[in-house]
């Protein structure tokens, strides 16, 4: 009895601090995979892995790669800087870069619903560390959606709840726009090459499809300044 009764409390213990330790510090960096759409729609390529990088980085507590660093890790493998970071691919990266996880995203259609998955796996046993979903009824709800799975995120990845209410403006306040967000993203990805010049066309793009977006528009002030 004696022995049933440690055993039942050594249990209790260790899940209780299994449950409680968080999936990741903040001494730990992540890497953002490009998202796998299966809608068809190729306004969500892109787009949708921008704005999920706005959202975590609003976050005191997660570090996420850069574009650049990725892109010389590419190299590195003796690929072209603009390859494909799929899930395996963004394994190897982090592996290379001493990274912990990866964060996989997709979305599917169903009818006219899309369904949102945000996945953070670990780079070296391709486990899930953590996963959350959420529904949008339309395209011009997906943003929203996009919004809620990082928060969920950003919490089920050991962020506390305090740090989270701080600093989490929804991605909508940044823009409302697919087309101008997938502008904005393939400026950024020309920008990370060092082409300054070639990448303010589709910071301007941005400008024109969302007059309110903020952030298109200084960094549209960067790049000249760069030049």
């Amino acid at each position: 009895v004696v022995l049933l009764i440690l055993a039942t409390a050594a249990t209790y213990l260790l899940f209780r601090r299994d449950s409680t330790t968080p999936a990741l510090t903040n001494k730990d960096t992540i890497l953002l995979t490009d998202w796998v759409n299966q809608t068809g729609e190729e306004v969500f390529d892109g787009a949708l892995k921008q704005g999920l990088s706005v959202q975590l980085q609003q976050s005191p507590f997660l570090n996420i790669s850069p574009e650049t660093r990725i892109q010389q890790t590419l190299r590195l493998m003796q690929r072209p800087a603009d390859t494909r970071v799929t899930r395996a691919i963004g394994r190897e990266i982090a592996e290379r870069q001493g990274l912990k996880a990866l964060i996989v995203g997709s979305i599917t259609k169903l009818d006219r619903h899309y369904s949102i998955t945000l996945e953070a796996v670990n780079s070296q046993t391709d486990e899930t560390i953590a996963a959350t979903q959420a529904e949008a009824d339309s395209k011009d709800q997906v943003l929203k959606a996009l919004s809620q799975t990082a928060t969920d995120l950003r919490a089920k990845l050991g962020e506390s709840l305090q740090s989270i209410q701080k600093f989490d403006a929804p991605l909508e306040l940044t823009t409302s726009s697919l087309d101008a967000l997938k502008a904005f993203s393939r400026g950024r990805e020309v920008a990370a090459t060092g082409r300054y010049g070639e990448a303010i066309p589709f910071y301007k793009r941005a400008t024109e499809l969302d007059p309110n977006f903020a952030s298109a528009f200084w960094i549209t002030g960067w790049m000249y300044s760069n030049i």
